[in-house]
């Protein structure tokens, strides 16, 4: 039994979140985090601004505008919800004492379960608009204005865009996860 002639105190530092893993905590306490979320911010804009532009020009497929509006108005509140995340790490958990941290582990407990039942309405939401943009690929008609199939060219097209930059983006996303998994094995096997 190891006791000090004092009484026993605590540091700031042992009454932090623990359950954060430590590199999440690296990741979204950085301002390089804060920076890339803004960038990101942008494509959302754009698919709310697409989608609101032209929602009437889209005869072929009415629903393909309103796929835009609700992914990008979902997509920004993510993003800044991840940002709330971010600046809670970078403003109270690196900066601030074990009070401000309980508060801050809190908000992001309260924030990550919105991401996390957001994440599935965005799945089902996106599988939805894959169905809504192929449907129609081999009929649209993206010139002629008085055409049943017509669909305005920069809609339609920055639909498609997305979707399949979503694929390429969860594509590369695992290769990188299964690299690192196996790199991390790599090392502990060498130990």
């Amino acid at each position: 039994m190891n006791n000090e002639s004092g009484p026993s105190t605590t540091s700031d530092d042992e009454l932090k979140l623990k359950f954060i893993p430590g590199p999440l905590a690296a990741i979204l306490g950085s301002v390089y985090c804060l920076v890339i979320l803004c960038i990101l911010l942008v494509i959302p804009i754009l698919q709310l601004a697409i989608g609101a532009s032209f929602q009437n020009q889209c005869p072929v497929s009415p629903n393909i505008p309103t796929y835009l509006i609700v992914s990008g108005a979902c997509g920004i509140a993510t993003i800044v919800l991840t940002i709330i995340i971010t600046l809670a790490f970078i403003l109270c958990i690196k900066r601030g004492t074990a009070g401000a941290s309980i508060v801050s582990g809190c908000i992001i407990g309260l924030v990550c379960l919105i991401l996390f039942l957001m994440s599935f309405f965005l799945f089902a939401w996106f599988i939805v608009g894959n169905v809504w943009v192929f449907s129609v690929h081999s009929k649209v008609d993206l010139d002629n204005q008085l055409s049943i199939n017509y669909c305005q060219r920069t809609l339609y097209q920055f639909a498609f865009t997305i979707i399949i930059m979503t694929y390429v983006m969860s594509v590369i996303s695992c290769c990188c996860s299964c690299f690192r998994s196996c790199c991390e094995v790599g090392k502990a096997l060498k130990k």
